[in-house]
């Protein structure tokens, strides 16, 4: 039974927004007056660019070589590509870092490259580009260069040691630069101070679908990928781009939307044995595009599966091969893995709570630092998404590691709007042996001898910074909604706002002092489907906590926050209700 702890602050607010602009946008769209409001309260200040963000196309995505050092790393892997050099495409073994791997391995044997993918084994070489990895890789290979996908930009003395080897590197990443960069490497990430590339979101697989885009722009017609030819090749990657770019939770926002919204659409026709077998195994119809939930919650723990509790290559494998008959048996396998990879964490979980049920005080911790040991079933390949289900119960940013050969190493997740990164690199750089992330996920390891001091300084650190507005549950209504504009035009038009994710979250509607007579059908374990009045008007909705609302005190009008959608169980229009509070009287 998970252990009860205090329920976070809850905030609620109203977008504001311009009524003159929402009704030009009403009128000049042809839209609903609620899409309108939306649209007006994000931030949409013309029409021009209302259209431009309901038809996310490719024609909008950003010239690559836009993207600082995309010149110089074209010029070297082509060149290679050209001879039939060997080039080492080294990954990371999460959704992004193989999606990557799959996406520049493949362009790159297109162009004639000896592409080689490289793997690291999450225990046995541990994350990035490390010295014995790359003198792994050097022995192993012989390369003409390196190009990492989804990590580098940290490897500083690695990218020496080969540079000093006449091993051409090219980095391309999309985590956070450190202060010092790797030398004599072409690097592509845009978040580096300086870089003019205009989106600075990418994911890991994002990069290496521009650098595959403008490889083929420069080289495809050699081997035969003409001008016309490389928009379809494109599309291709967009497919696995898509579920790398959902599953590294970046926002879906500017490209990273586009990408999403392109690749979801070719997934309902998948083509890649590979994809083919993971959608089926997934439950997702032929035909049929993955939603962003699909995705999120059972495509992507899938091709994670592998890579946390043993081999990633078993993931790239899969998106790559060609044989149907291979494709089912890697499926099969994955989805073995994947069972595993629950119980394990389920454990880590339980033991963790367990744990916390007797030490956590609310009132004095600002962050959860726990570590266990492998015999106890703390495996490192699950650590990270189990630090976010403690934190998810705890209403606090998480650090779960394990101990392991005189180290002790593994992930931390924030919670609602800390930045873990940032307050935690301070006490990283006196303490951890190595320390990456962005603003919501880590990974570090320390000497086992400098744990508790590691543990004591990030503690104090992040309970001197400690503001509790960052843990509050933050509802934002788009805009005010009445009953009756809950309608099949209005469920049409928000499908324009898709996919949704973060940075572009579902549209919330408020509803203001809707009656509801107390009475609800239960569904699942403290959701209601019930009925609210307002205005005249009738509209059905289901609140998946509405159940923990005693029955006495159920009925009356209540302010409702819902998204408005399409109910499968009714055939029309409803409302998914996210939280409700008494409206106060008139």
């Amino acid at each position: 039974m998970t252990p009860a702890f205090s329920p976070p602050h809850v905030s609620r607010t109203l977008r504001p927004h311009d009524p003159g602009l929402a009704e030009r946008l009403e009128r000049e769209l042809v839209i609903p007056a609620a899409m309108a409001r939306v649209l007006a309260a994000r931030g949409v200040d013309s029409t021009a660019e209302a259209r431009a963000w309901l038809e996310p196309g490719p024609d909008a995505l950003h010239d690559p070589f836009g993207m600082g050092g995309m010149p110089e790393a074209v010029a070297l892997l082509a060149g290679t590509a050209r001879r039939g050099g060997r080039v080492v495409v080294f990954g990371d073994y999460d959704c992004d870092g193989i999606g990557a791997l799959a996406i520049l391995t493949t362009t790159l044997k297109r162009l004639g490259a000896d592409a080689i993918p490289f793997v690291p084994h999450r225990l046995r070489d541990g994350y990035g580009l490390r010295p014995g990895t790359l003198q792994k890789v050097l022995d192993e290979h012989s390369p003409e260069g390196v190009v990492t996908v989804d990590c580098g930009i940290t490897a500083v003395d690695p990218v020496r040691t080969a540079v000093a080897r006449g091993v051409y590197v090219v980095v391309t990443d999309h985590h956070i630069p450190p202060e010092e960069l790797p030398k004599g490497a072409v690097l592509l990430n845009p978040r580096i101070p300086g870089c003019p590339y205009p989106f600075k979101e990418l994911a890991g697989a994002g990069i290496a679908w521009k650098l595959s885009e403008a490889l083929l722009r420069t080289d495809g017609a050699r081997v035969g990928i003409g001008e016309g030819a490389v928009r379809s090749w494109m599309a291709s990657l967009a497919k696995v781009a898509a579920l790398s770019t959902i599953a590294d939770m970046v926002p879906l926002t500017g490209e990273n939307r586009i990408l999403t919204a392109w690749g979801l659409a070719g997934l309902a026709e998948p083509r890649s044995p590979g994809l083919t077998a993971l959608l089926a195994r997934c439950s997702v119809r032929p035909g049929r595009s993955p939603s962003v939930h699909d995705v999120a919650f059972r495509i992507a723990p899938r091709l994670n599966a592998s890579g946390r509790i043993d081999h990633a290559f078993r993931a790239l494998e899969l998106l790559t091969t060609a044989d149907p008959a291979r494709a089912e048996a890697l499926a099969d396998e994955i989805e073995a893995a994947n069972t595993e990879r629950r119980r394990m964490q389920e454990r880590v979980v339980a033991a963790a709570l367990d744990r916390l049920a007797r030490t956590f005080d609310a009132t004095r911790d600002a962050l959860v630092v726990e570590a266990g040991r492998p015999e106890e079933g703390w495996h490192r390949g699950v650590l990270g998404i189990a630090a976010s289900k403690v934190a998810h119960e705890v209403s606090r940013p998480v650090l779960l590691l394990a101990h392991d050969d005189g180290r002790v190493g593994g992930s931390g997740r924030t919670w609602g709007r800390t930045p873990l990164y940032d307050r935690l690199a301070p006490v990283a750089r006196r303490h951890a042996a190595d320390f990456g992330g962005h603003r919501a996920a880590v990974g570090l390891s320390v000497a086992a001898d400098s744990y508790e001091a590691f543990r004591e300084d990030a503690m104090a650190a992040f309970a001197g910074a400690r503001d509790d507005d960052e843990w509050s549950v933050a509802w934002e209504a788009d805009a005010e909604l009445a009953t009756a504009e809950v309608t099949p035009a209005l469920v049409e038009a928000l499908a324009g706002l898709e996919p949704h994710g973060m940075g572009n979250p579902r549209p919330l509607f408020l509803l203001r002092a809707l009656s509801w007579d107390g009475r609800g059908r239960p569904v699942g374990e403290r959701g209601l489907r019930v009925a609210f009045e307002g205005d005249g008007a009738r509209v059905e909705a289901v609140g998946w906590s509405l159940g923990a609302i005693p029955g006495p005190q159920r009925r009356g009008r209540w302010d409702v926050l819902a998204n408005v959608v399409h109910d499968p169980f009714l055939g029309r229009p409803g409302l998914t209700v996210l939280d409700v509070v008494r409206a106060e009287a008139a």
